[in-house]
C-alpha cells in the first residue's frame, strides 16, 4: 500500500479518526491497565523495583524453574537480551539463580519468596483489574474480548500456554492486552515505514500517539507514558529533525511550548491510520470481522469509560483556533491565508 499525498488528506476527518480508531483504543486501555497494575503492586503490596518487563519472567518462572535459554527460547529474544533483563530481576530480588539439578555445572532461574508473592499479588491484581472494567461494560463483553484476545496472541506466538489449557481459558483481559499491545505497536511501526517513514522509531510511539488537536504538551505526556520530561523532549527533538514535529507557543501558557505536527507529520498520522486498517484486517482474520466488531466495541467503550487521554483531545476552542489558524497558514500560503480571512469576514460579498 502506497502512503497517502497530503492534497488527499481530510484534515478533520483523519484527526476524528486518529482518535477513535481500534488501535488507539487497545493501546490505550493496555497502557492504563499497566500503570495501574504497577501502582497497586507498588502502593498497595509493597513491591518496589518493579519493572514491566519482568511480567513474562515472574510468569515463566511461576511454572517452574528454567535455563536461561529456555526462557529466551520461550520469548522469542536473544539470550543476551534475557541475560540483561533477567539481571535486573535477581538485582530487585524477584528470581534467583540456583544450580541445575540435572547439570551441576549449569545455572537456572527460579522464583525466590520475594518473586512467589509478587507472582501470587499480581494474578490477584489481574482479576481485581478484570472486575473494574467489568464495571465499565457487561461482564459477558469482558470475557467475550478476552477469548478474542487470546485466540490473537495464540496465533501470532504471544501466549506462554497453549489454548486448549484450562489455565489459559481463565486468562484475564489485563493480563493479555500488555503483550498484544507491545506487538500492535511494533506491527503499527513498520507498516507505516512501509508508506515512506523509514525513520521511524518505536519510542516515537510514545509522543505521537499523544498529540492532539491542540498540539502536545511534553510534562503532559510525560505524565501519561510515566517517564521523564527529559525523555519525551528528547523524543520531540528526534521528530523535530525529521520534520514531523515543529514546536509551538502555547496557546494557553506564552512561557510554554506545544509539539504540533507539521504537514509532513499529517501526511505520517493519516498513514498510520492506513496501517492500522491492514492491522484490523490481519486480526479479523484470525477471529473474523464478527469478533473483531464486537472487541473493536468494547475496547473503545473501556477508553471512553476510562476517560483516557481527554486532556489531550478535549482542548479548549480557542486553543484549537489557534492551532487550525498556524496549519492553514502552513498549507494555504500568505495569498491564500488573506483570500481565506476576507471570505470568513465577508462572506455576502462573495456568494454575489
Amino acid at each position: 500500500m502506497t502512503a497517502l499525498n497530503l492534497e488527499n488528506i481530510d484534515l478533520p476527518m483523519t484527526r476524528s479518526r486518529y482518535r477513535h480508531h481500534f488501535s488507539r483504543h487497545l493501546l490505550g486501555v493496555a497502557r492504563h491497565l499497566q500503570n495501574t497494575m504497577m501502582s497497586v503492586l507498588h502502593q498497595e503490596y509493597g513491591h518496589d523495583h518493579l519493572r514491566l518487563g519482568f511480567s513474562p519472567y515472574i510468569t515463566l518462572l511461576g511454572e517452574g524453574d528454567k535455563r536461561l535459554t529456555d526462557l529466551a527460547e520461550i520469548l522469542g529474544i536473544s539470550r543476551q537480551a534475557c541475560n540483561q533483563a533477567a539481571k535486573q530481576a535477581v538485582a530487585a530480588g524477584y528470581i534467583e539463580s540456583t544450580a541445575d539439578p540435572i547439570d551441576g555445572r549449569a545455572k537456572q532461574l527460579t522464583l525466590s519468596p520475594r518473586g512467589i508473592k509478587l507472582r501470587r499479588d499480581g494474578l490477584r491484581t489481574l482479576v481485581e483489574l478484570d472486575q473494574q472494567l467489568g464495571d465499565i461494560v457487561d461482564d459477558s463483553r469482558i470475557a467475550d474480548a478476552s477469548i478474542s484476545l487470546r485466540k490473537i496472541s495464540h496465533r501470532l506466538s504471544l501466549s506462554f500456554t497453549p489454548l486448549n489449557n484450562n489455565a489459559n481459558a481463565k486468562t484475564t483481559m489485563t493480563g493479555l492486552l500488555p503483550r498484544l499491545s507491545d506487538y500492535t505497536l511494533k506491527r503499527l511501526m513498520e507498516l507505516t515505514r512501509e508508506k515512506g517513514h523509514p525513520g521511524l522509531k518505536l519510542r516515537f510511539g510514545q509522543v505521537l500517539g499523544l498529540i492532539g488537536p491542540s498540539g502536545g504538551r511534553i510534562q503532559q505526556i510525560a505524565t501519561i507514558q510515566d517517564v521523564s520530561k527529559q525523555a519525551i523532549s528528547a523524543i520531540g527533538t528526534e521528530l523535530e529533525k525529521l520534520e514531523y514535529l515543529q514546536r509551538k507557543t502555547d496557546p494557553r501558557d506564552a512561557r510554554q511550548v506545544v509539539l504540533i505536527f507539521t504537514k509532513h507529520g499529517e501526511k505520517l498520522i493519516a498513514d498510520s491510520i492506513a496501517s492500522g486498517n491492514q492491522l484490523e484486517a490481519e486480526f479479523a482474520a484470525i477471529i473474523g470481522q464478527a469478533a473483531l466488531k464486537r472487541l473493536d466495541a468494547t475496547l473503545h467503550d473501556l477508553y471512553s469509560g476510562l476517560e483516557l487521554e481527554q486532556g489531550i483531545f478535549d482542548t479548549d476552542s480557542a486553543a484549537e483556533i489557534s492551532l487550525l489558524a498556524h496549519q492553514l497558514q502552513q498549507q494555504l500560503g500568505e495569498q491564500g491565508s488573506k483570500a481565506l480571512a476576507s471570505l470568513l469576514l465577508y462572506p455576502t460579498e462573495y456568494a454575489r
